[in-house]
């Protein structure tokens, strides 16, 4: 072998050799690469870079989250595993990011390159480690907050008065404190009469009180005081607080709700007539399905921003508002929880997911402010039959007055009016109903209401899942086509037609339905008489889409005006005793027909209207125009379902909420208005964030006893005055308000309640008790339309100026105030009364020298200082008497002997007038003792 083939041959074992180090370095290389795969450093950068703001800890798109194991393996709600550990063939999110799956390609704005897929292929195959900052591969919702648990009942007496006692010594003991004693019974029933009426006792309250010796005087007085009317005109205060209730609407123009006081009457007479709790809450979420409409005014308690500009994006804003506002009080007031948090992102504390917020809102979207009418009470029924069957009998009188036609077998109906016409016909299994206008009396004609009745029903309603459709619909920022069924009247719920020419407008019901008549009008609340349908027919179809014909206005009598008319009747040509009698006919026919016409015009209650919703999307960090995927109506869902589908009925979407909410199961109801009770009564609740029972609300001082409340009112038909009794019985509640040097260091705020804690009085007591004492209350005038506390200057922009003089209508009490929103009265709006504009669970009580000065000062305190120093003189014949009756009235008790003879010297020198004064200004006076 040559040197150079020798040499030449080493070189190329040599390259051989190399060759192979190198293959075998590049796949140990490649080996270790497979191997050391690092979430950290591979996967999290290309999460965060591309996945995390749709699925992270801010928004959690399809519920998915890829910075949590266990939602990583459970894929959210897209009913598959999104991550297989070992497995990437059979991963979800390996399909989303390689754009596999239809409509769901991820991330979706543009796919991951081939690398990261790569690598998120190989983490998976390798088992999709996680570190431990991503959790366990399977999370169980926790519970076990003290709130969210079953009731448990603890083991003291039921329906006892005592069981209150013993729970509450059980914490005293532990803190080594004793209760103190029964007050005196002029302190107990002055305490009671302010507590639970809102008004002082009068004198001769006091003495019989004072002079019943049986054993059961007490328990008594407290059923008296229960059974009055004055019970619930002082307890609707504590929940119109609750609901925001409010008579204007707030924001910039602040214009009057003047049909808002039906929901006041409605909570009054709802606590007077104890209806038990589960049913006042279902009534007040769906009371239109339940037959109290009254009671879906606390929906559309809150303030309503009518200015609505050209901006799409901010009306979406305001509607998303007006959602929010109904969510947040609807959790709050009832369930104790704060639910606003999760409109943009999950609840920070409490398990609310983003979606449970929307599922709310989806039972909530047909909810609108407004007003509807009241449907007529059995007693307006029979008067309205009563009436049509005076018509029916005048009408057959007056035939033979017809000209020509006294034997005519039939009379024209009256002409079409622009209030109210109605259909009758026999009656007829129907699916849709179609109105066609042939004609009107001027331009495009209007209708503000199509009721299509079953029996009593108005089956056309779209809160009972009636759809309505038209030929043409007029572009107009008040005429919707969602008015024409949507339970109110007027012109500003009117639907208008797109042509002179006519057209027609459709409901299709929500099931075929046997109907007997329909009802249409104009303008029901006869401001309007323009725009009306004189020439027209109305059809119906089956379930087959066969059309037959209802009614039309070939049978009327000619239109000539906007009002009701009658055919012509003559009298002239007959003897003058039957033209007389004919004429006296006629008149009581068109003065029946009047009488039926203003029945029939129902009462207003701005209670909300109703309409079948579109779908509900969650949004994207709440931004009304950044929607992801469509929410079904639901509620939270760690507590259960509503079991409803998407597209569920308007109606049957707060009805089902209503039932969730009030089922005897759900701890949080009854846990939530016991506290609120007990707060009412002591100053301060068990649980001291009453409308925060979640993870960043306290935690109750006394929970046995919470829960033992919580029992009773359930085991009881949900009766609030047996929980009054209870706690109204205790020596809890009855025991001295004294302070004990001892106990003040150890509890300064008596929140173990080792005494009744005493506290001034609300502005409502403080002004009510003033009329009282005075004899100026007008305790006779209940209900109605308020009074208002101001000059109202009407402009678009409402202003509200303080009245400077006050009369018999501003004598009633002040739960009749209306309530006027961003305003206060001018005396007692500082005594911590809020404006409605939010939701106030626990007023505030602060000390002011304002306060000092307007009831020092004011022209109404002056006024009644006046009438009570003219009713001492009244009733009595000496300056020694006039202060004895003044003490009764003012602090329940006589006076001491240094306070008459003060009281005589100071009358001698200021008047009687400025001793009124005095005692109307004094601490005794304004507080609960």
């Amino acid at each position: 072998m040559s040197a150079i083939r020798k040499e030449v041959l080493q070189r190329s074992c040599l390259a051989v050799i190399a060759l192979s180090a190198s293959l075998c370095l590049a796949l140990q290389v490649t080996s270790a690469d497979v191997a050391a795969i690092d979430f950290q450093r591979d996967i999290e950068p290309i999460f965060q870079n591309h996945c995390i703001d749709c699925h992270g800890p801010d928004e959690q798109a399809n519920q998915f989250r890829l910075d949590r194991l266990a939602n990583l393996l459970s894929g959210g709600n897209s009913g598959e595993p999104a991550v297989v550990p070992g497995n990437a063939d059979a991963s979800y999110l390996l399909r989303l990011i390689k754009h596999e799956e239809p409509d769901r390609e991820m991330p979706p704005d543009g796919q991951l390159s081939s690398d990261e897929i790569e690598l998120i292929r190989r983490w998976i195959a390798d088992g999709a480690r996680t570190p431990p900052s991503y959790g366990p591969a399977k999370e169980t919702i926790q519970l076990d907050h003290w709130s969210f648990r079953p009731l448990r009942r603890p083991h003291v007496p039921a329906g006892n008065s005592a069981a209150i006692d013993r729970l509450i010594r059980r914490k005293l003991a532990d803190s080594g404190l004793q209760p103190s004693p029964i007050a005196d019974r002029r302190v107990l029933i002055r305490r009671l009469s302010l507590v639970m009426t809102g008004l002082p006792p009068t004198p001769d309250d006091v003495a019989e009180f004072l002079h019943d010796d049986r054993p059961d005087a007490w328990q008594r007085l407290v059923d008296r005081t229960l059974s009055s009317e004055q019970y619930g005109q002082r307890w609707a205060s504590h929940w119109l607080d609750l609901v925001r209730f409010g008579e204007t609407n707030g924001f910039e123009t602040n214009r009057e709700r003047p049909d808002a006081w039906h929901y006041r009457d409605w909570v009054i007479d709802s606590l007077n007539e104890d209806i038990p709790y589960d049913q006042f809450v279902r009534q007040q979420i769906a009371g239109d399905t339940l037959g109290v409409d009254v009671g879906t005014g606390f929906l559309v308690a809150g303030p309503h921003d009518i200015v609505k500009g050209q901006d799409p994006k901010l009306g979406l804003v305001q509607r998303m508002n007006e959602l929010d506002d109904m969510i947040n009080t609807t959790g709050t007031a009832f369930l104790g929880l704060t639910t606003g948090c999760a409109r943009c992102h999950n609840h920070k504390f409490d398990p609310i997911s983003q979606r449970d917020y929307y599922a709310m809102q989806a039972v909530f979207a047909g909810v609108h402010h407004g007003n509807r009418s009241l449907p007529p009470s059995r007693e307006t029924k029979q008067e309205l039959a009563a009436l049509d069957a005076e018509i029916d009998d005048l009408t057959a009188k007056l035939k033979r007055f017809l000209p020509g036609e006294s034997s005519s077998p039939s009379t024209p109906r009256p002409a079409v009016n622009s209030v109210r016409n109605e259909e009758r016909f026999e009656p007829r299994l129907v699916y849709r109903v179609r109105f066609t206008i042939q004609k009107t009396s001027g331009s495009q004609a209007c209708i503000d209401e199509l009721e299509i009745y079953s029996g009593d029903q108005n089956v056309a309603l779209a809160s009972s899942g009636a759809k309505a459709t038209s030929s043409g619909d007029f572009k107009h920022p008040l005429h919707k086509l969602r008015h024409i069924n949507d339970g109110q009247y007027g012109n500003a719920r009117s639907w208008i037609v797109d042509s002179v020419s006519g057209g027609w407008v459709q409901i299709e019901l929500a099931k075929p339905t046997m109907i007997d008549r329909i009802v249409w009008g104009r303008d029901r609340q006869k401001k309007y008489s323009d725009r009306l349908a004189t020439v027209y027919h109305i059809e119906a179809a089956d379930e087959e889409n066969n059309w037959m014909r209802l009614a039309s206005s070939d049978d009327r009598q000619p239109f000539k005006g906007g009002g009701p008319d009658t055919p012509t009747y003559q009298f002239e040509h007959l003897p003058e005793g039957d033209a007389a009698q004919g004429r006296a006919w006629l008149d009581r026919l068109r003065q029946t027909r009047s009488e039926k016409s203003s029945l029939e015009t129902a009462a207003q209650v701005y209670a909300g209207t109703f309409s079948n919703p579109g779908k509900t999307y969650r949004l994207y960090r709440g931004e009304p125009d950044a929607p992801r995927e469509a929410v079904g109506p639901d509620t939270i869902q760690v507590f259960g379902s509503l079991n409803l589908n998407e597209d569920a009925p308007e109606q049957s979407r707060r009805l089902a909420l209503a039932d969730w909410i009030t089922d005897a199961d759900n701890p949080l109801t009854p846990r939530v208005i016991v506290n609120r009770i007990w707060q009412f009564h002591f100053g301060t609740g068990i649980v001291d964030t009453p409308s925060d029972f979640g993870h960043n609300g306290t935690r109750p001082s006394h929970p046995e006893l919470l829960d033992w409340l919580a029992s009773e009112l359930i085991e009881h038909d949900w009766s609030l005055k047996h929980i009054h009794r209870l706690i109204l019985n205790s020596h809890t509640w009855r025991q001295s308000n004294r302070p004990v040097a001892l106990a003040m260091t150890v509890d300064a705020d008596c929140r173990l309640l080792w005494r009744f804690p005493p506290r001034r009085c609300d502005a409502e007591t403080i002004r009510d008790s003033i009329l009282t004492v005075s004899g100026s209350l007008r305790r006779d005038a209940v209900g109605g339309p308020g009074f208002s506390a101001f000059a109202v200057q009407l402009e678009n922009v409402r202003h509200y100026h303080p009245k400077q003089n006050f009369g018999p209508d501003d004598w009633r009490r002040m739960i009749y105030m209306t309530k006027v929103r961003q305003e206060k009265d001018q005396v007692f709006g500082v005594f911590d009364c809020p404006d409605a504009s939010m939701v106030v669970p626990r007023r505030s009580r602060s000390t002011t020298p304002l306060q000092a000065l307007n009831l020092l000062n004011s022209r109404f305190v002056m006024q009644q200082a006046s009438l009570f120093a003219k009713r001492l003189e009244r009733e009595t014949e000496s300056t020694s008497q006039q202060v004895m009756l003044a003490w009764q009235w003012c602090f329940g008790r006589p006076p001491s002997d240094e306070e008459l003879s003060e009281s005589i010297a100071f009358i001698g020198q200021e008047g009687l007038t400025q001793f009124a004064r005095a005692l109307l200004n004094s601490n005794e006076f304004v507080l609960i003792p």
